[in-house]
């Protein structure tokens, strides 16, 4: 007996095939529209990298170190950027891992633009909600527009009438497409008023400017509950002319919020290499956390040095030189090994700092007769 399909199973049959054919189409459009957007990338950045990356990089002063591959210790590293270890893998609180590797992104954001709220009409809430979309999602769409205005605010506000379930975190991660392009003038974390329940009028917290930014992580001193974030761009660096207007390309691969854990002892063992013989290193130094400089000294922070490290295992102590004290150091050496603690608490009270660093000045001599 020969089996024929219903009407329903036909129906069922053909709705399948619309539905794959529609879903194959969406991400024909999206293949089609990153393309595009590539080429304007890399159009932009090698505009910028021609026009002021060579006129205006000067080579920082040899004492600043920065953070290559020749490190040791415990850490984690995006970028030029190293921080305090992860116990465990991040979780992104806007993107739920699935069992099929992909991630879906759980939209429940309200955009605003320059003071315009996103709509149905005007696309903003679509285009800078994606910005917060894992990288390896279907849905990820490259962002990256020729804006009319050098000062760019987005703002994030929680759609309390989506359900996302645990919102806190305490770390954000900024990745521009123009590395070096885009100053970050500040971000402002605000929180619901604990009596009435809307946000608050004042940031529980703030980040302070951070200049030419790439790929950087900013980690807070505690977890906060999402509420709205507001970042405030400044463009004036990749101004150029379209049409004999000013344009400011801007794009960023994406912005996410996690809540992560840290190990307690994380640290990181950096090379200070000098030309000749290091005489004397001094205590004073500046840390660049997030590109904020913090001076500050080394007996502040826990650093210490050493004169070598072999097999994970620092040897030859020597001590930073003040004006209460100089330690000459005896060992001829071109190279001492810094131990840095990413995690610095107050004996005092239960106060933390997680250092986010993108490079440090340590102050040293290599003129035995000179001791300042």
């Amino acid at each position: 007996m020969k089996y024929t399909l219903s009407s329903q199973e036909y129906n069922d049959m053909f709705k399948k095939a619309a539905d794959t054919f529609n879903e194959e189409m969406a991400k024909r459009d999206i293949l089609i529209h990153n393309m595009s957007k590539k080429l304007m990338i890399i159009n932009y950045a090698n505009e910028f990298i021609e026009n002021y990356l060579n006129k205006t990089l000067v080579n920082s002063p040899n004492k600043i170190t920065t953070f290559g591959n020749d490190l040791g210790g415990s850490f984690n590293q995006y970028g030029y950027v190293i921080h305090p270890k992860f116990k465990t893998n991040p979780i992104d609180i806007f993107n739920l891992k699935l069992m099929t590797g992909q991630t879906m992104f759980k939209n429940s954001l309200v955009c605003t633009v320059n003071g315009v709220e996103g709509n149905e009409d005007n696309g903003i809430n679509d285009m800078y909600s994606n910005i917060l979309v894992s990288d390896n999602s279907i849905e990820k769409k490259i962002f990256f527009e020729e804006l009319t205005d050098r000062s760019l605010t987005i703002e994030y506000v929680l759609n309390n009438r989506v359900s996302l379930g645990m919102t806190r975190f305490n770390v954000i991660e900024i990745d521009p497409y123009i590395y070096g392009a885009y100053t970050l003038n500040s971000i402002d974390i605000y929180s619901l008023d604990e009596y009435n329940g809307v946000i608050a009028e004042t940031p529980l917290k703030s980040i302070a400017r951070m200049d030419n930014i790439g790929k950087t992580r900013v980690i807070l001193d505690e977890k906060v509950k999402f509420s709205k974030v507001v970042f405030k761009f400044d463009l004036e660096s990749v101004k150029t002319q379209k049409n004999n207007v000013d344009v400011y390309p801007f794009g960023l691969k994406h912005i996410h919020f996690y809540e992560a854990d840290f190990l307690e002892e994380s640290t990181v063992i950096v090379p200070i290499i000098a030309d000749d013989y290091i005489e004397y290193i001094y205590n004073d130094i500046v840390l660049y956390n997030s590109n904020m400089p913090i001076y500050s000294t080394t007996d502040y922070y826990g650093i210490e040095f050493y004169t070598d490290y072999i097999n994970n295992t620092l040897t030859g102590k020597v001590y930073a030189s003040s004006d209460a004290a100089a330690y000459r150091i005896a060992k001829n050496t071109k190279v001492l090994y810094a131990k840095v603690p990413l995690i610095w608490s107050n004996n005092a009270n239960t106060d933390k700092q997680y250092l986010s660093l993108s490079g440090i000045y340590f102050n040293y001599t290599v003129d035995e007769n000179t001791f300042i």
